[in-house]
């Protein structure tokens, strides 16, 4: 069967074309689509109560969030808290969670609904920006 002329610079200009779409964008995501995310959660925040399980210390990566504390709950899977976590005050902040206790953990509607459950199938967790023990 015979070719329309033309038809092979067109199909090869596709390929181009989408060889190119992926990568801008995957930064469309991490420049646009990550950072208003980011914004969303800090302006819809949403507080769930835990009843703490255990808890257990986490260094990361010494670039981003280099130390996590890890609250597992028995309602709301693994919770980190990595604000205001230094190397000084990391055990500090584990011991003051009481086992079998419930905590207000502020997350952003996003992270709870969408981005945390994701990441918790994958082993990772809910990211809190703030807690507090309830008070009973």
């Amino acid at each position: 069967m015979k070719q329309k002329p033309g038809s092979g610079v067109r199909r090869a200009w596709m390929k181009v074309i989408l060889m190119l779409a992926i990568p801008v964008l995957f930064l469309v995501w991490v420049i646009i689509v990550v950072p208003a995310l980011v914004i969303y959660d800090s302006f819809h925040p949403v507080a769930v109560q835990c009843t703490v399980k255990s808890t257990s210390l986490y260094e990361g990566s010494k670039r981003y969030v280099p130390f996590r504390v890890i609250i597992e709950t028995d309602d709301c899977g693994d919770v980190s808290v990595a604000r205001g976590v230094t190397a000084e005050n990391q055990q500090d902040i584990a011991d003051s969670f009481v086992l079998g206790e419930r905590y207000e953990f502020t997350v952003g509607k996003f992270e709870l609904e969408w981005w945390g459950p994701l990441k918790q199938k994958a082993g990772g967790t809910l990211v809190a920006e703030h807690y507090r023990k309830i008070l009973t």
